[in-house]
């Protein structure tokens, strides 16, 4: 269960599902005896944005949409909501960009439109697209697909080297 609770009068703490926790701050002090109120929403609008499968449904972002719940529908200014886990989504990001551009680099290299790839590879086409333009995330299993038919070896070393740069430095 998604749990939330007001720090302050200016911060609401969210611990979500999966752990991760988020930091709120309000524009104005929020009363003592309407804080549980405020935090029992933001914690419903947590838990019904992953249930409902809205992010896939309306391509918004989890902290958009509880943001404009929260601002509109409850009438409680927010901003923030940065996870502490946001340096872990930057990286994995960056990630999906490196290996979308090296994919379409060595297409190119080899003159192969990307619809005759997908086909030897054997996945869809529109993620391909979407590989190579960094906006899914792809397996290992798919990645072998993709560099076996465009004649490649995977590095292990290199995406090792990737994944320590997952944890933080001390």
């Amino acid at each position: 269960m998604t749990q939330a609770r007001f720090v302050d009068n200016y911060t609401i703490e969210v611990i979500a599902l999966d752990g991760e926790k988020f930091t709120w701050k309000t524009y104005f002090p929020t009363p003592v005896q309407h804080q549980n109120y405020y935090a029992e929403r933001l914690a419903y609008y947590y838990e019904k944005y992953s249930k409902d499968n809205i992010g896939y449904e309306t391509g918004m972002g989890r902290g958009y949409w509880v943001w404009i719940r929260m601002n509109y529908d409850e009438g409680l200014g927010i901003y923030g909501g940065k996870g502490d886990r946001e340096y872990q989504r930057i990286f994995q990001q960056e990630q999906r960009v490196r290996i979308g551009a090296r994919i379409r680099e060595l297409r190119k290299e080899k003159n192969m439109e990307a619809r005759k790839l997908a086909q030897l590879a054997n996945i869809d086409a529109a993620n391909l697209s979407r590989i190579e333009q960094g906006r899914y995330s792809v397996g290992l299993d798919v990645l072998s697909k993709i560099a076996l038919a465009l004649g490649a070896k995977l590095k292990m070393e290199s995406i090792d080297s990737d994944l320590r740069g997952l944890l933080p430095s001390h």
